[in-house]
């Protein structure tokens, strides 16, 4: 995490670290609340990582938790962050819960000898303060850490508490502020009590859940530790709310711990254009300063004159006495053609392009792809369907996620591209183009690292829409003449007549409903042509198009 980096795109991580390096003496007496809101592909995991390196210089080991903003932990999700902070699980330890994620998760880290991992920790039959089906895959040495003369028994509370670096999903971090029968959240409590958070993707969260978010940032604070949030997106609003959370647990630590505290907390926020430091005491205060470091970094992206990502809204093409899922799939199917025909590449004399199709909602997804698949291919196009949801059993998507992360890094260093994975399957067919088409639900949106050439979306919110937005051409610098990310008009539940069209996902709600479910009406042309995290993080006049 020391190291620099080399790569002259990744270049602010070391600015970003030599900052928080500055900073490293006053979260002993002042806190740390920080927020990074780099764009999306453009490294903010390893920067997280090596801004708490360098706060954490001077007082002993690097330890903090990375909770992740999504409901299930994938294991390619928890193996990523390994790779890409360069950790060995002697350092990094990976939380997965479930008798069949544990066993998969043996199945792909099986040593050399055949012996699983539970066979080298012994049986979690024992263990009652923490969910007996709870994998930790950590292999630190367990008997050194502060406070293993009382968790010495205990295997599981041991890994939890010794690992300098967690991940894990958010939920097996909040028992620490709900405190439950049977001391189920002495385990969290004292992980929080002994490292530091970050959040990856607080935004990704409903309102409904925002009380126990904050809940978990206040915990936090009043445990002594310092809190980094991390997403391209933060509304001004949360960013606001989560900040008093932390200086109202911040006070109550320092009410024990620091004589003559003067009220301030130690902010810091960062991106990849610059970082901004201040000793905030007010909330109002908090919020200028705020406004100030979005309004420079609106003005930086501003600059980008040339979009890596173009938007365009297309309008479903429906016909009389036609379903909805055929309109749609109809509708799709020529876009696909479209893009590809714009943003293809070339192999051996052929042409392929890979494409992500985001459906908001399952059921609907594989109702159009039954369509899409439906639809016969020209004699010289070779349509190749992935359909991607959260819904398969946990070893099927494992499986597919795999090959997924094979297909669509195009940015290592050690394999080749494009793989063996899509050669294969061009050299099977004779025709002349090749599209892959990556059918996908939500879960294609966040914590994976892919890069896919073109993209169509059905719509749920903008936060979706930048999101996703972040997958297209994220490991290269590529600038197209013509949109490469279409925007379809309407969404299923818009065409289906449903008074609130843009929730689960989406934040529309009756109290909140909009004017326009047409992108058309509801979007400003600068919204969609040249995205980015512009209208996510800065409401403007036409962000108030509500009932």
């Amino acid at each position: 995490m020391s190291q620099e980096s080399k790569d002259k795109g990744f270049g602010w991580q070391n600015d970003v670290q030599k900052e928080a390096g500055s900073l490293a003496a006053q979260p002993k007496k002042q806190g740390f609340f920080g927020i990074n809101m780099a764009s999306t592909g453009k490294g903010k995991t390893i920067a997280n990582a090596k801004i708490m390196y360098a706060l954490s210089k001077g007082s002993g080991r690097t330890r903090f938790n990375v909770a992740l903003g999504l409901r299930s932990l994938t294991l390619q999700t928890g193996r990523e962050y390994r790779k890409q902070l360069d950790l060995t699980n002697e350092e990094l330890a990976i939380v997965v819960g479930g008798t069949a994620v544990k066993q998969l998760f043996e199945m792909n880290e099986q040593d050399g000898l055949g012996e699983t991992l539970s066979e080298q920790q012994g049986s979690g039959s024992q263990e009652e303060l923490l969910d007996p089906d709870l994998h930790i895959d950590y292999q630190g040495d367990c008997s050194t850490h502060s406070l293993s003369k009382w968790t010495q028994d205990n295997a599981k509370v041991n890994q939890l508490l010794d690992a300098p670096v967690l991940v894990c999903t958010i939920d097996h971090l909040m028992p620490a502020c709900e405190g439950t029968r049977g001391g189920k959240q002495i385990p969290a409590t004292l992980r929080l009590l002994t490292s530091d958070l970050v959040l990856d993707e607080p935004d990704d969260f409903s309102l409904n859940d925002l009380p126990a978010l904050t809940r978990l940032v206040y915990w936090s604070g009043m445990l002594g530790s310092k809190v980094l949030l991390s997403t391209a997106t933060m509304p001004q609003a949360l960013a606001n709310a989560l900040f008093r959370a932390y200086k109202a647990g911040w006070s109550q630590y320092a009410q024990a711990n620091i004589e003559h505290w003067n009220g301030k907390i130690c902010c810091a926020w960062f991106d990849e254009f610059s970082v901004q430091n201040e000793l905030v005491q007010q909330d109002k205060s908090f919020k200028e300063h705020h406004q100030k470091f979005i309004a420079s970094r609106i003005k930086s992206l501003a600059k980008e004159l040339t979009p890596k990502r173009f938007g365009y809204i297309l309008n479903i093409d429906g016909q009389p006495d036609e379903s909805i899922y055929k309109s749609y799939a109809r509708t799709i199917r020529n876009a696909i053609e479209q893009l590809h025909g714009k943003h293809a590449s070339q192999h051996q004399g052929r042409r392929f392009s890979i494409g992500l199709v985001r459906m908001a909602n399952i059921n609907p997804l594989v109702a159009v792809a039954k369509e899409l698949m439906a639809i016969p291919c020209a004699p010289d196009i070779q349509i190749h369907y992935c359909i991607y949801h959260s819904a398969y059993p946990l070893a099927i998507r494992s499986c597919m996620e795999d090959k997924l992360d094979q297909c669509l890094k195009r940015n290592s260093k050690k394999e080749p591209w494009p793989p063996k994975e899509l050669t294969d399957k061009i050299e099977q067919h004779s025709e002349a183009q090749h599209i892959f088409v990556v059918i996908a639900s939500p879960v294609a949106e966040i914590g994976r690292d892919h890069d896919y050439d073109w993209a169509i979306v059905e719509p749920s919110s903008l936060r979706s829409i930048v999101q996703l937005a972040g997958r297209v051409l994220r490991h290269r610098e590529l600038y197209p003449s013509s949109p490469n990310l279409y925007l379809l008009n309407q969404n299923i539940k818009a065409l289906s007549g449903k008074e609130i069209c843009f929730e689960k996902p989406g934040y529309e709600s009756s109290h909140n409903s909009l004017l326009w479910h047409d992108l058309k009406r509801a979007l400003d042309a600068e919204q969609y042509e040249k995205i980015d995290a512009t209208h996510s993080i800065s409401l403007s006049k036409s962000d108030y198009r509500t009932k």
